[in-house]
């Protein structure tokens, strides 16, 4: 992928190493995860999904 600016681009970087800033997130896993049974794998199919169908409508909007 080719390096853009972007304002975040410092926590865009260290996502993958720290994870997201917001505790609230980190919370919401555990209570899925502790109490819900949920499988991390779930957790993550989800997340993924929410994310595809956001970029999906953020990519239909610049749409001409």
């Amino acid at each position: 992928m080719t390096p853009r600016h972007h304002p975040d681009r410092h926590d865009l970087d260290d996502w993958a190493l720290y994870g997201p800033k917001n505790p609230e997130i980190s919370q919401l896993v555990d209570r899925l995860a502790f109490d819900h049974g949920l499988r991390v794998k779930e957790i993550e199919d989800f997340i993924l999904q929410a994310l595809k169908n956001r970029l999906a409508e953020e990519e239909a909007r610049q749409k001409p």
